[in-house]
């Protein structure tokens, strides 16, 4: 039955998308549609597609829906139709579909709960696609305080709409970007690319939005499953490597922390003896994000305590690799690389690692990013040559130092 669900929900799609460009018409029936306790009103002349896609909004606020059988295929009509074109994304809009499904996910009513529904990640997707298509400058300052002078280029959905309204921007603003949180509480919906997108769109040249995604992101990192972890350090990695004026900010806070923050490092260090899944997946996002960001590798060296945890992480990786089956100190065969490509650190639902091609590649990777004796050599030559050597910071530098955690919010 599922399978001819979905079939009627493609005929829906189908129908309501061939019937755009109709001319206007007038269904009274439509209009008046009461049966079984479906009911929504136009008192205008309308096409019928737009008649289509009300229709099914309405049979989502009904009390009477039976969860079970027909939630999924009825966002699936919403996902699909989203999917066909920016006019479909316009007519979802100009309906207030992404304030309606908002609404669903908080708890807020109108009709469907939340809770109710087995899987949220179509909503999600949906809001994020929708909420891509409007323009979000208002929200958006840089660190100098001023308007950005170009529009959003992580975007590449077109503009549909100029403003949010005031409901969802409420929704989504109220009590530090509620709507976010609850978004990032689904592991499986930060899995899609179209919510990536969404909160990239939303982050960049937002010190606010960046701040709030940031430490619920770390939040969870610290917190999940490890098996359930490499979606949140996918989105981090992609958060952070956006380029904008609030970019060194959001590095600083991850890796430098702060007061009651855990950097990536704290991570790795707390879970080294009973989570080293969740160690090795954090020591994989921090080396693809010292390799691919320069920026990146020069605010974490900064801090020469960093270097030497830093070094401890990467010993104990390779501790760890040469302890798991396939590796033998004393055979007379090099095993020293010896890896089975069935392993899996991604997919094994286990807390220890193994040693797949993947590990080995991201120990050689970390290890290379130290920095070489010789680059110490020379600062320390330096040093001893420099006069101003021992001149005292002052205490706002000192802070800086320490990635403070003020973050410049923008109100």
């Amino acid at each position: 039955m599922a399978d001819v669900r979905a079939s009627f929900a493609n005929i829906i799609v189908t129908l309501a998308k061939l019937s755009e460009p109709d001319p206007p018409l007038s269904l009274s029936e439509l209009n008046a549609w009461s049966n079984e306790g479906f009911s929504y009103s136009m008192d205008h002349v309308t096409s019928l597609s737009l008649h289509v896609i009300s229709g099914c909004l309405a049979v989502l606020n009904t009390p009477r829906l039976d969860f079970n059988k027909n939630m999924q295929q009825l966002l699936h009509v919403f996902y699909c139709y989203m999917k066909s074109g920016a006019a479909e994304r316009k007519q979802l809009l100009n309906l207030g579909v992404h304030t309606c499904f908002t609404r669903v996910l908080l708890d807020l009513g109108g009709g469907l709960r939340g809770g109710q529904c087995s899987d949220t990640s179509t909503l999600h997707c949906v809001i994020a696609v929708l909420l891509s298509s409007v323009d979000l400058g208002e929200m958006r300052l840089t660190s100098n305080g001023e308007q950005p002078d170009s529009p959003c280029h992580l975007n590449n959905l077109p503009i549909l709409c100029g403003s949010l309204d005031i409901e969802t921007k409420q929704m989504l603003l109220s009590d530090n970007y509620s709507y976010i949180r609850r978004l990032l509480e689904d592991s499986t919906a930060i899995g899609h690319d179209e919510v990536v997108v969404f909160l990239k769109y939303l982050c960049w040249e937002n010190a606010r939005a960046s701040k709030e995604v940031l430490l619920e992101v770390l939040y969870y990192v610290s917190q999940v499953h490890s098996a359930d972890i490499k979606p949140y350090l996918l989105l981090l990695l992609h958060i952070l490597l956006i380029q904008d004026t609030w970019q060194r900010k959001r590095i600083q806070l991850v890796l430098k922390g702060g007061p009651d923050r855990d950097t990536l490092l704290d991570i790795i260090a707390r879970n080294k003896t009973h989570q080293q899944r969740r160690s090795y997946h954090c020591m994989k996002c921090l080396t693809n994000l010292l390799s691919a960001c320069p920026l990146a590798h020069e605010i974490f060296f900064e801090d020469s305590d960093n270097k030497f945890r830093w070094e401890g992480a990467v010993t104990w990786l390779g501790i760890q690799l040469e302890k798991r089956p396939g590796y033998h100190s004393n055979s007379p065969v090099n095993w020293g690389n010896y890896s089975n490509s069935s392993y899996s650190n991604d997919s094994i639902n286990e807390y220890y690692i193994e040693r797949s091609n993947s590990a080995i590649l991201v120990h050689k990777k970390a290890e290379s990013l130290l920095p070489s004796d010789s680059d110490d050599v020379t600062s320390n030559e330096e040093d001893m040559t420099s006069p101003e050597v021992h001149v005292q910071d002052s205490p706002s530098d000192v802070e800086t130092s320490r990635g403070s955690s003020e973050e410049c919010d923008v109100e």
